[in-house]
């Protein structure tokens, strides 16, 4: 680790895939490290595995975000809770789909910062790191998870100007495509979901971890605003052209 001497993190969503790899990876660094997702058996196996403390909560309850997270002492926070719907097109979206991933992604997201963050402010000390996507930053098909997303990296920006001389260092990270869980909820056909994420070789939750952990080891005089990472054959944005039939 740098001269931050960071010894305390919190990671959500960390029962599975980015998470659970953030985890392994700051625990590595002998960060005491608190593990928060919904999943109980999942928890406790990665806490058997590398030492971490798990907590189970669902960051969709605010009130318990608040009452659990509020008077947590911790130096890192690695907000990489959310979910993917409607990938199958907007217009196919269910209403449920849309809020709930509105609510998960964006509303979620920054109760968790905001919890966490009022300590770290007080105590004029902390790193956050918000899990983003390319989704934010490229139009590349998906509106409301890219919606979600794009929420994220433009509340990071605004973030840092509002923390400013509070020593709260403030870090996006935007992955393309993972391979982890995401896309068993996201996409709904196996032969969908094989045709997004086949044919080349996709990024690795341990690729996404490595890239948290340079943010949080970097010097204090280094702020990492962001960090964009993609599959190497994976190239976002360009135009696509789909003329009207008939037109």
């Amino acid at each position: 680790m740098s001269n931050t001497d960071y010894k305390t993190a919190l990671v959500t969503g960390a029962s599975s895939g980015i998470g659970a790899a953030c985890v392994r990876k700051l625990r590595g660094q002998g960060l005491d490290v608190l593990a928060l997702a919904r999943r109980r058996e999942r928890l406790e196996a990665l806490a058997a595995e590398t030492g971490c403390r798990p907590m189970v909560l669902d960051i969709d309850d605010t009130d318990a975000v608040y009452r659990e997270l509020g008077a947590l002492e911790t130096d890192v926070l690695v907000n990489n809770a959310g979910l993917g719907r409607g990938f199958e097109g907007f217009l196919s979206s269910s209403p449920q789909d849309i809020d709930e991933m509105i609510r998960i992604n964006v509303s979620a997201a920054l109760h968790v910062v905001r919890a966490v963050g009022t300590g770290m402010a007080a105590r004029k000390r902390g790193h956050l790191v918000n899990i983003g996507s390319i989704a934010g930053l490229y139009p590349i098909g998906f509106p409301v998870y890219g919606a979600s997303k794009g929420a994220i990296h433009l509340f990071n920006q605004h973030l840092r100007i509002d923390l400013k001389g509070l020593g709260i260092r403030v870090t996006e990270i935007c992955p393309g495509r993972v391979s982890t869980e995401f896309f068993d909820s996201a996409i709904k056909t196996e032969a969908d979901r094989a045709a997004f994420t086949g044919g080349f070789q996709i990024l690795q939750p341990e690729d996404i971890a490595e890239a948290v952990a340079y943010a949080v080891g970097a010097p204090w005089r280094v702020n990492v605003a962001m960090i964009e990472l993609t599959p190497t054959e994976q190239s976002p944005g360009g135009a696509v052209i789909a003329p009207v039939e008939g037109s």
